[in-house]
């Protein structure tokens, strides 16, 4: 989910191919010694544009931020699919730094978002522990103490004698400080597998602790003129 609201923000920011810059973008320039400074004010100003979005300059609804399809993974046994997923608090994000090596074409930022609410539709087939696990319905989730680190990595290229650069790769990780899931109708609503299998899978709200690995990474591609 975070990945995604990461996604959303700096294209947002870097994204609008235009000729005339709208009037709450406010422009950093490379030179500027007091770079990361000024790209962290530039966050700030755009923010309240942020809660109903402004398609006209690629920046896209965050409140709520509704997304068709969140992820569809395959590991150990277990197929989880998400997706029709709408999510609040996405525009609460605080940003605790940015670092910028123009050298590399490399920026990193370190947000925390201190609540996400979550509501979307699951689906699950699989086993934990040898215990066949299958469920398709609605799912809510909270998410609280979310500390992340994002990081974008680019090339320059010429085009039409001008210079852009190009953002190949953009990585994510998170930690997550707590929160609740709730999915429904777990084992397709058999009561009676449930009650089984109580003490293994309990079908109520599952606190989340630290994840051990960070998010899978992501790819995505955009240019921009310098």
């Amino acid at each position: 989910m975070l990945r995604r609201v990461f996604v959303a923000l700096l294209v947002g920011y870097f994204g609008c191919f235009c000729d005339d810059l709208p009037s709450f973008i406010h422009v950093c320039h490379k030179e500027d010694p007091q770079l990361e400074q000024c790209l962290m004010a530039s966050v700030e100003d755009i923010r309240p544009f942020l809660v109903e979005g402004v398609p006209e300059y690629n920046l896209p609804q965050m409140e709520p931020l509704i997304l068709k399809d969140l992820f569809s993974e395959e590991a150990s046994g277990m197929k989880i699919t998400v997706s029709n997923v709408s999510a609040w608090g996405c525009t609460d994000f605080f940003v605790r730094n940015i670092e910028v090596n123009m050298d590399t074409h490399e920026f990193t930022l370190y947000i925390d978002l201190p609540k996400l609410r979550i509501e979307a539709h699951y689906h699950v087939d699989g086993k934990i522990v040898l215990v066949p696990v299958k469920g398709d319905g609605n799912l809510e989730a909270n998410i609280t103490d979310a500390h992340a680190k994002a990081q974008l990595k680019g090339d320059l290229y010429e085009k039409g004698g001008d210079q852009y650069l190009k953002y190949n790769t953009f990585d994510l990780h998170v930690d997550v400080g707590g929160g609740s899931v709730r999915l429904e109708n777990l084992f397709n609503g058999d009561k009676v597998l449930r009650m089984q299998h109580l003490l293994v899978i309990v079908n109520r709200p599952v606190h989340i602790q630290r994840p051990r690995d960070p998010l899978p990474r992501a790819g995505h591609r955009r240019s921009w003129q310098l």
